[in-house]
């Protein structure tokens, strides 16, 4: 997957966490091989060169998983999310090397391809048909939130509950760990895994105060020092953050996020930022990238369908403000 991968567990001894540690391995290679976009031979890069299908094609039951989550979610954001952008990608990458835009002819070859409704899954999963040629899937915007998530579950099942998982900025967070101040003769449960808040770095020529919704003591400034990190408590849950303050490309003035829309072929240009905490990792890894494709307002509209899901989402305005939405489960883990 070309990130770190980072595992924490409460365990009686260091023998028993190894040896937990040990399964867990194999198995994120194994979704490595099903899942990864960089790999040729792995099989949902087999599936592609193999497209368009007549017939169905059976698949495996991680890669029918994540195919129906991103089905499920294109559809919910009416195309925001779209996991055949593969082609599209290949073409901001090469752009990101060569520090120049894509063509517009490259684009719009790039976006020939595209379509999630050309995703069609057999009513049990278990099979699936491309329906376009060239078709290029990439799941690098859920699947290392289901991968952090399949990493917990081992350790779970070899019995330590009290574990995390860090797949880049994707986290899986099973029970919370034994607070730091119990005594050690009867350690008591604290509130949860200590997660700091990302709070975005956004550069504006504007030093302005940053303007914001949320409950944060130090919601910080635009272009200044930066602020202090909020810190939740979290347990049994999935978190997940995206933006673009690592991987971007600048080019006569304008900052173009590796975050593309499909309904434009080109990377942001705004600077926005979501982090989204949610039972299950594959939601919370899509579910971030599309609110940071749709905004606030659209963003607020598809986080209907995840009532159960805390969110927020900060932006940079073009007067070099930062607006930040929390939904009402954001606000209510800040309040604690």
């Amino acid at each position: 997957m070309g990130v770190d991968v980072v595992l924490q567990t409460y365990a009686p001894d260091e023998t028993r966490a190894k040896a937990a540690f040990a399964k867990v391995w194999p198995r994120i290679d194994e979704l490595n091989s099903i899942l990864s976009d960089y790999d040729p031979q792995s099989e949902v890069m087999r599936l592609c060169a193999s497209a368009p299908h007549a017939e169905f094609v059976p698949i495996s039951k991680d890669l029918s998983t994540c195919l129906q989550a991103s089905v499920r979610l294109a559809r919910e954001s009416d195309g925001a999310f779209d996991v055949t952008i593969g082609q599209l990608v290949k073409q901001w990458r090469r752009a990101r090397r060569k520090q120049s835009l894509p063509t517009p002819t490259q684009i719009a070859s790039a976006r020939e391809s595209m379509g999630w409704q050309n995703i069609c899954l057999s009513p049990d999963g278990k099979m699936v048909r491309l329906l376009k040629p060239g078709m290029q899937i990439d799941f690098g915007g859920i699947a290392k939130g289901y991968v952090a998530e399949e990493a917990l579950k081992i350790l779970q099942h070899e019995g330590l509950p009290v574990s995390a998982v860090a797949v880049s900025g994707d986290m899986a967070l099973g029970d919370a760990p034994p607070s730091p101040d119990a005594a050690s003769s009867s350690p008591q449960k604290s509130s949860g895994w200590k997660v700091l808040m990302p709070i975005p770095k956004f550069r504006s020529p504007s030093t302005e105060v940053v303007e914001s919704s949320t409950p944060l003591k130090n919601p910080g400034t635009a272009n200044t020092a930066e602020p202090d990190s909020p810190v939740v408590y979290l347990s049994n849950c999935c978190v997940s953050t995206a933006g673009d303050e690592f991987q971007f490309l600048e080019i006569d003035g304008i900052r173009y996020s590796h975050i593309l829309d499909p309904a434009t072929g080109m990377g942001l240009t705004r600077q926005i930022q979501a982090t989204v905490m949610a039972p299950h990792g594959i939601d919370a890894d899509g579910l971030d990238t599309t609110l940071c494709i749709l905004g606030h307002e659209n963003g607020a509209r598809l986080m209907q369908h995840h009532p159960a899901a805390a969110w927020i989402v900060h932006e940079l305005t073009p007067e070099g403000k930062v607006i930040s939405t929390p939904n009402a489960g954001f606000k209510k883990l800040m309040d604690r």
